[in-house]
């Protein structure tokens, strides 16, 4: 039997595994709250905090997630009670099953809790030492100073804040200090004997506490959820779920539901007192081309509150990101405020945003006729761009009538303006909700436009983003007569791009969310199969090997040094050597697929409801079940479940807006 100095010595020469990894928290509180996960379910109660994972020895042989191979480790959000709150981790060692079970608390502030269920059960008798292991290695791992255990609360605290507490069974622990070369390291264990078929259960809970950083000592102690037994945890995090995502959607292909949730989930717990992050930790601002699929993504799972609070914020700023101004940010800040007055119509509210909507208009204006380079400031830049003299420039003089643009360090000039029309035709949809004289004049602004658009700038169409921009989200090009130009000009580089030579997904390996964007202009422009060819990978991507649908942005290590330059250290994170791409779970692609799921079962094309839109023949067979619950649309909240009966016949019922049609009729 491994002694515990033989576990410390391992322990500390056994990294995190930096390959992936998700987040759990709560859109109330402070990103330093949120719990880093991975595979396996090893991982750190808040930022930089320390590492917590399970250790497992039989007879002289070590398991433990850090150090299993990937492929021996199920991983992900569980379908019990149908929430992705709870995350569940199963694997094996010399006959030993054990199954893992994680859920996370948080409320404004940073008293977040996590709660940990671990089941053990073996077919024969079996003797077996089980060790939790506390050191500073972990997903998000910090440097441990102080270890103190005690054996009456069976509490271990961890720098004078967080603590992690046992509740079963009896467990005793073992604190190596390290000496001057390391820091301290906790065994906590207990050694016992599985019996036949009859499962043990260890139940443990960390109490997130940061008394050693700023200003944190003298905050009242004693959070919503401390104390909580972890039971409890599991039951509350479950009632919570059910409240915090009103809309829902259900189909026979169980990835689709699966999708849905993960990726509300990933949008919520990476936000900071309610307001959007493209990703936690990493992305710290709000950055505003992301931001705003962000915030639409909250209207459409029905968080109208978390939207409004959102838009809010967004309203004043005409600008926001961490490269500064760019062309595209006055049409999508009207795009979201416009857009969360259609799906919450209150005029009283659109009336105190159309200031914020008028002044952005000024900024069209200004960009579409600048005959010298214009320049504004951005206060929230990324510490890196305050050195590039490029991120004060928001444009180039104007060329044909169009904004010829910066974004993204370029100048792709058909997605700038594609959100400069939508910045038009929406501010001119609040000028006339609210009878303002100026919706006239800026009706044909956007008509001018859209015309030099498809004069000047739809022959250049093919820069990646322009397959993302139209005619989803900003709606450009979308009507006759220019709906058909834009049709093959999106399709032919959509089978040049996304699929190969034989049909097949050729897919976006570092920009996750202009891939799901693409499939979502596919489906609106009419091409169902080329876009299902790419969605079935995407899918696929989110629940295999592991269902978390944590999409990835960049290269590994290269997205997740923004604010910290956490690739350049030895500790936590993602790691170059084993990650399988950059910065996740990426919420903008997160948003993307939820926009785009939407779209399968419910889309507005004016005043009438279209069901159905990119539901595959698939879903059309005996038995077959679809549909949505609660699902907020333009022209009110919609409920449907079609039934495919025993000769194929789908059958409908139908709770919502009485203009709507059906496409598999």
């Amino acid at each position: 039997m491994l002694d515990l100095q033989s576990i410390v010595s391992l322990a500390r020469e056994t990294p995190n595994r930096g390959s992936v990894h998700i987040f759990l928290g709560d859109p109330a509180a402070d990103l330093c709250d949120t719990t880093t996960v991975e595979p396996g379910n090893t991982y750190s109660p808040g930022v930089w905090t320390c590492g917590i994972s399970l250790w497992l020895v039989v007879g002289d042989q070590v398991a433990t997630p850090d150090r299993l191979p990937a492929d021996e480790i199920a991983w992900g959000f569980a379908r019990e009670h149908g929430l992705p709150p709870l995350v569940r981790a199963e694997y094996s060692a010399d006959g030993v099953h054990v199954t893992h079970d994680l859920c996370h608390l948080g409320t404004e502030g940073a008293e977040g809790v996590d709660f940990n269920r671990v089941k053990l059960q073996a077919p024969n008798a079996q003797p077996i030492t089980l060790y939790l292991v506390v050191r500073g290695v972990g997903p998000a791992g910090g440097v441990i100073k102080h270890l103190t255990w005690s054996d009456q609360d069976a509490t271990l605290t961890i720098n004078d804040g967080a603590a992690l507490c046992v509740e079963a069974p009896s467990m005793s622990c073992w604190i190596d200090e390290g000496g001057e070369a390391a820091a301290p390291i906790a065994l906590i264990h207990t050694t016992l004997t599985l019996q036949p078929d009859t499962p043990v259960e260890l139940r443990f809970r960390t109490e997130h506490g940061f008394d050693d950083r700023g200003f944190v000592r003298p905050l009242p102690k004693g959070g919503q959820y401390s104390g909580m037994r972890v039971e409890e945890g599991f039951t509350a995090a479950g009632t919570n779920w059910e409240r915090a995502l009103p809309a829902r959607v259900f189909a026979p292909d169980p990835r689709v539901q699966q999708v849905w949730e993960a990726s509300a989930y990933h949008t919520l717990a990476a936000m900071e007192l309610n307001l959007p992050r493209i990703g936690a930790i990493n992305y710290p601002i709000f950055w505003m081309r992301d931001g705003i699929i962000i915030l639409r993504a909250l209207d459409l799972i029905g968080r109208h509150d978390l939207a409004r609070t959102g838009n809010d914020y967004l309203a004043p700023l005409d600008f926001s990101g961490g490269f500064g101004a760019e062309s595209d940010a006055p049409g999508e800040g009207i795009w979201t405020l416009a857009n969360h007055a259609r799906l919450n119509p209150d005029p009283k509210w659109l009336s105190s945003v159309f200031p914020h909507i008028a002044r952005r208009v000024g900024w069209l204006q200004r960009m579409r006729r600048a005959t010298h380079p214009l320049r504004a400031m951005v206060e929230n830049r990324t510490a890196p761009t305050y050195n590039t003299p490029g991120s004060t420039i928001l444009c180039l003089p104007a060329t044909n009538g169009c904004i010829h643009g910066r974004m993204d360090w370029h100048s792709p000039d058909f997605y700038i303006n594609s959100w400069a029309l939508a910045g038009y035709r929406l501010a001119t949809w609040a000028a006339e909700q609210l009878g303002k004289p100026e919706a006239g004049t800026w009706r044909a602004e956007a008509d001018v436009l859209e015309e030099a658009m498809v004069a000047h700038l739809l022959p250049k169409y093919g820069n990646e983003r322009d397959p993302v921009v139209a005619p989803y989200p900003t709606g450009a090009l979308s009507h006759t007569p220019y709906r058909a130009k834009l049709r093959d000009r999106f399709i032919s580089w959509y089978r040049q791009h996304r699929l190969d030579e034989a049909g097949r997904r050729n897919p976006e390996l570092l920009w996750t969310y202009f891939e799901a964007a693409q499939i979502h202009n596919a489906l609106l422009l009419g091409y169902k199969d080329e876009a299902w060819t790419c969605l079935d990978g995407m899918l696929d991507d989110a629940c295999r090997p592991w269902m978390i649908a944590a999409w990835i942005e960049g290269p590994p290590g290269g997205g997740e040094g923004l604010p910290f330059r956490n690739d350049a250290g030895a500790r936590g994170w993602l790691r170059k050597d084993t990650a399988v791409g950059g910065n996740m779970p990426h919420n903008w692609t997160s948003a993307e697929m939820l926009a785009l799921l939407r779209t399968l079962f419910v889309h507005e094309e004016g005043d009438m409801l279209v069901l159905g839109l990119g539901v595959p023949a698939s879903w059309l067979v005996p038995g077959a079940k679809f549909g949505v619950t609660d699902l907020p649309t333009e022209l009110g909240p919609v409920s449907y479940t079609v039934t495919v009966s025993a000769n194929g016949e789908p059958q409908l019922e139908y709770s919502g807006p009485k203009n709507y049609r059906c496409t598999w009729i």
